[in-house]
């Protein structure tokens, strides 16, 4: 069982920089997250976000949103012609899973998310929490599938089996958030990704196996990180 320890982020570390990301750093919390992304953004960037939860927990949206740097992503309303035609110079994202090989994994709805990780932006920033460091990437995989994947939906109300009975039945259905896995062995020739990994968790993601507490810690700030999340949607659509 992976933990999502200091010593699993060390390895981790080491496995990404043998994978060709040079730019690479460790923090001790989300805290100082926030302050290691934003003096990599250039004060000029437009800076696009995929809907990412772990971004958003730590307030990095409503900084850079401060600062006039952000476009975000809303769900049902930004169609993937405006994504098209919008100057992004960075993509502030995170990733489902990073395994201890170095390996970053995916699974998207939508494709908006896993394609700026790949191309486009000049740019990618992923902030990855420690409760998302896995053995390998079939363990990923497993993990967004039967843990992720159905939690998310029924936290967010999505119209698919997992999000009303907890569990991964391979669905056909039309509200199905598995549809594209993607997986980063080694840095795409052409995009710089940058990796900031947190000692702390932060962002959805779980191993069964740990304890109760920290499960429950772990969900508990995601519930409560969708609400927040409710009331920006509503403002962005009733501005």
């Amino acid at each position: 069982m992976v933990e999502g320890n200091e010593l699993d982020i060390q390895k981790v570390v080491k496995a990404l920089k043998t994978n060709r990301f040079e730019t690479v750093v460790s923090v001790k919390d989300a805290e100082t997250a926030v302050k290691t992304v934003l003096d990599m953004i250039p004060p000029e960037a437009m800076v696009g976000t995929g809907g990412s939860m772990t971004v958003n927990q730590p307030g990095l949206r409503e900084i850079l949103s401060e600062h006039g740097n952000i476009k975000p992503f809303i769900p049902g309303q930004t169609s993937p012609d405006e994504m098209g035609r919008a100057r992004i110079d960075v993509f502030l994202t995170s990733s489902n899973s990073i395994t201890l090989d170095g390996k970053l994994v995916n699974i998207d709805a939508t494709g908006n998310r896993v394609s700026s990780q790949i191309f486009g932006p000049g740019k990618v920033i992923m902030v990855i929490g420690q409760n998302k460091i896995v053995s390998d990437a079939d363990e990923a995989v497993k993990r967004v599938k039967y843990v992720i994947a159905p939690y998310h939906g029924m936290t967010m109300g999505i119209n698919a089996p997992c999000a009303k009975t907890g569990k991964c039945s391979n669905c056909k259905s039309p509200g199905r958030i598995c549809n594209i896995t993607t997986i980063i062995e080694k840095k795409p020739r052409m995009t710089d990704i940058a990796i900031v990994l947190v000692a702390q968790d932060i962002g959805l993601g779980w191993d069964p196996e740990w304890p109760s507490e920290r499960i429950e810690s772990i969900k508990a700030a995601y519930k409560a990180q969708w609400e927040r999340e409710l009331a920006f949607f509503r403002r962005s659509r009733n501005p």
